[in-house]
């Protein structure tokens, strides 16, 4: 990965980027630039998601009491992905 939290502060988070540009290339500057833009996005929409999860206790709504099982692993399988 081409980006790494370097520090979180409160509500702020720093992410540093390693970008290779390619002299030879401009089409693969930029597509190399995205690839780094896009984990820097990644890293830092985790970091604002931990915000809003819930840490496993009940909560009430409409006067309804929801739970959550927590944290765990879950596997999507892309709808386009193909069978083998």
């Amino acid at each position: 990965m081409n980006s790494k939290l370097i520090k979180k502060d409160g509500n702020k988070i720093t992410v540093e980027l390693e970008i290779e540009l390619d002299p030879t290339s401009m089409l693969n500057s930029e597509e190399q630039i995205a690839k780094a833009l896009s984990e820097a996005g990644l890293l830092a929409t985790e970091e604002a998601l931990e915000l809003f999860d819930t840490d496993g206790s009940p909560i009430e709504v409409k006067g309804r009491t929801l739970t959550s099982k927590g944290k765990e692993k879950k596997s999507i399988k892309h709808p386009t992905a193909r069978k083998k």
